[in-house]
């Protein structure tokens, strides 16, 4: 059974949490760029019908903003768990989450077989 975290792993994991944060605004902010032009306003005057190239793009560009969201709010939801003290801890089976887990992962909020169990049942 993985031991609960001691404080020292607590900061390195808030350090770890808070970086991946800026990383993934900084990828956002560029994403909405390439997706919405530069302040949000794409020129498609030059755009021809047939011409799925740049929508293809577009597309692909909104899709991976989305998952830089949805990441986001993970890693803001870890954070607020390592402030109110339930970070670490399975969300299923309220156990220790294994470290190597939290490394591999640290907004990760299940322990792996909890995981795995939620993935199978369809609740990930």
């Amino acid at each position: 059974m993985p031991k609960k975290l001691s404080a020292k792993d607590l900061s390195a994991f808030k350090d770890m949490l808070t970086q991946i944060r800026g990383v993934l605004s900084g990828d956002m902010s560029h994403l909405e760029e390439e997706a919405f032009g530069v302040g949000g306003n794409r020129d498609t005057s030059d755009l021809r019908v047939g011409d799925t190239a740049d929508g293809y793009y577009q597309e692909f560009n909104l899709e991976l903003l989305e998952r830089d969201q949805s990441t986001l709010r993970e890693v803001d939801e870890a954070l607020e768990r390592i402030e109110n003290g339930s970070f670490g801890l399975c969300e299923g089976c309220e156990e220790p989450i294994a470290r190597e887990r939290l490394k591999a992962m640290p907004h990760a909020r299940n322990c792996i077989e909890c995981q795995r169990e939620a993935e199978r049942s369809g609740g990930f």
